[in-house]
Formats: C-alpha cells, sequence, structure tokens
C-alpha cells in the first residue's frame, strides 16, 4: 500500500540494469502546485507516464505529461491560459552516494519497501513554468487608472483631468467658463 497517488513501487522493476517499465498514473492535482498570480487549476486530472530505469546506482524516472496552467493578467486582468508539455528525469538513489559532497535535501532516495514518491519531481518540473507575472498578450495596455476600462476599449484622446487636492480649492475662484471637468 503507498501513501500517495504519486508513490510508484518498484516490486514490478527488474534490478538488472537497463530493465525498464513503464506505467500511467492519473493524479487529482491539489490546490497549491503554482503561485497566487498562475497555478494549476486544483482538481486538474493530469495523466502520467512514467517509465522507470534500473541503473547501477539506483532507478531513473522518465515522466511526460502536460498541464495547462491558469492565471490573470496583471495589466488588465484577464483570464491567461497557458499550455506546457513537461517531461523531466531524475535518478532516484538505492542510498546516499559516497565520496561526493551532496546535500541530502538534493538527493531522492528509494524509500522504504522499493517505493519512490516522484511528486517532488513532477512540481519541481511544473512550478518553474509559472510566470510570475502573466499577460494575455506581451503589448497589453492594461486599465485607465482613471476610470478602470481597458485602455484598448477606450478612444484614443480618452483622458481625465486630475487636479492635486492640496489645490481643488484654487479651481473655485476660476470663472464659470473656465471650470476644469470632473468638478
Amino acid at each position: 500500500m503507498t501513501d500517495s497517488a504519486l508513490s510508484v513501487s518498484l516490486l514490478s522493476l527488474p534490478r538488472q540494469i537497463g530493465s525498464t517499465v513503464h506505467c500511467d498514473r492519473v493524479w487529482s492535482v491539489p490546490d497549491d502546485l503554482g503561485t497566487p498570480s498562475m497555478a494549476v487549476p486544483p482538481g486538474t486530472e493530469l495523466e502520467l507516464s512514467l517509465d522507470l530505469t534500473s541503473v547501477d546506482s539506483g532507478v531513473l524516472v522518465s515522466l511526460a505529461t502536460s498541464v495547462d496552467l491558469e492565471g490573470e493578467c496583471v495589466r488588465c486582468l484577464d483570464p491567461v491560459r497557458v499550455h506546457h508539455e513537461v517531461s523531466a528525469r531524475e535518478l532516484y538513489f538505492d542510498a546516499l552516494p559516497s565520496g561526493e559532497d551532496v546535500w541530502a535535501d538534493d538527493v531522492l532516495l528509494i524509500g522504504p519497501h522499493d517505493v519512490i514518491d516522484v511528486e517532488p519531481l513532477l512540481r519541481d518540473s511544473i512550478v518553474p513554468l509559472v510566470e510570475d507575472r502573466p499577460l494575455c498578450r506581451a503589448d497589453c495596455r492594461g486599465l485607465c487608472p482613471g476610470c478602470g476600462v481597458k485602455r484598448d476599449e477606450l478612444p484614443d484622446d480618452h483622458c481625465h483631468e486630475l487636479i492635486d487636492p492640496r489645490l481643488a480649492a484654487l479651481a473655485a475662484l476660476l470663472p464659470d467658463d473656465m471650470q476644469i471637468e470632473g468638478e
């Protein structure tokens, strides 16, 4: 029995160098795969294709899937959706490699009972694809700061006369025919 949907048992993988086993998994994405600006929608079913290959010091895991990242344009707040093909390879070791200056956190190990958890590999492959400032398109002009309407929907001569509130009292001294719009 495995703890996670992304835990894979190695019992069917012969431990002879070069032996390969293929398996497919479906993973229901939790609500924390991404950032507040862009993420994989929670509950999305990701279809994973995994190839497990026995190597001298452990198991080489090859992962492939496709993912849609969704968010909002930081300029105009329109929805943004970006499709990515994801492929990754990582070596899971039987034990920490000896003779090397390796941090234990940087090494993926085969767990007890010959089980590996591919969730860290999947997350590490998807999170770098997340844009920290997603745009609907590179030339998005955003929203008008005065009225909040998309600049693309406004006429070219659109503007707002803004008077510094500290000087607004001076506008009352102007004659009526010279009053500034917006008063």
